[in-house]
């Protein structure tokens, strides 16, 4: 059995420990659960409460996943990867160069691995595995404005979007910044393929929608992607987001793999 660290306790995070804890034919536990207000925790058996995040090691756990924010790997990811293989679904993060750097060489040192979800994109996979060949990747984005955290952004009026609007098109490494929490498919198809430089991004808000929209397109070597896929929102996260979770988590847990893996 896999022992599994939950790092963020809200809507994935509550959706991914009862399927943990409710099938045990995926070949999972439950080594911890973390969350920043230990008061969302009382439900949960205090064998599964972890209250100080730097003790996690003593929990034994095999996969540590963050389903927080991206502050966790800045703070934490070091401490993970240096007894755990890591998943982060705040892929975000991993647009700070320096740090990409750090986890990698921290995962190559201890012998564990960062571990890169899909998310909610499809297609991955064929744009890893062409990635040499691509001359340009782009990823766009259509979300409802509800479902856009803005926080990153005080200068942009939201009560002024009334039809769709451009956010933001350019390099996939800026609008990480400019929307952390709303993005981490950009930073997986960077990852992925021809990284966050090269990649481009378009976010675009419409208050009319009720889904987010992920269209993937790449081209190079006479050969080309193009793919889209509908979610419907839960917060800032889409609903297709909880499965591919569980499934890149059962993925890792079975497979052997170098030191950043893209489940």
């Amino acid at each position: 059995m896999a022992r599994i660290g939950i790092v963020g306790y809200g809507y994935l995070g509550n959706y991914i420990y009862e399927q943990i804890t409710t099938r045990p034919e995926l070949g999972l536990e439950i080594a911890f659960v973390f969350n920043r207000s230990a008061q969302q925790l009382t439900k949960i058996p205090s064998s599964h409460v972890l209250l100080d995040i730097e003790k996690c090691r003593d929990f034994s756990p095999d996969l540590i996943v963050e389903l927080a924010h991206p502050d966790v790997s800045q703070k934490h990811g070091e401490l993970f990867l240096s007894c755990a293989d890591y998943m982060p679904l705040s892929l975000t993060c991993l647009s700070d160069s320096k740090l990409e750097t750090i986890l990698v060489n921290t995962a190559n040192k201890s012998g564990t691995r960062l571990c890169i979800p899909h998310g909610a994109v499809f297609g991955l996979d064929a744009l890893n595995e062409g990635k040499d060949m691509w001359e340009d990747v782009t990823i766009t984005m259509r979300k409802p404005t509800r479902s856009i955290d803005f926080s990153a952004c005080p200068d942009l009026d939201v009560t002024r979007i009334t039809k769709e609007t451009i956010l933001y098109d350019g390099p996939t490494r800026e609008v990480c910044n400019k929307f952390p929490r709303n993005v981490n498919s950009h930073a997986a198809t960077a990852l992925a393929g021809i990284g966050f430089d090269r990649t481009r991004s378009l976010l675009i808000a419409d208050p009319n929608l009720e889904n987010s929209v992920i269209e993937l397109e790449a081209n190079g070597g006479g050969a080309r992607i193009k793919v889209q896929r509908t979610n419907p929102m839960q917060g800032v996260s889409g609903v297709l987001t909880l499965m591919s979770t569980l499934a890149s988590i059962c993925r890792i847990t079975k497979a052997n793999k170098s030191a950043l893996f893209i489940c």
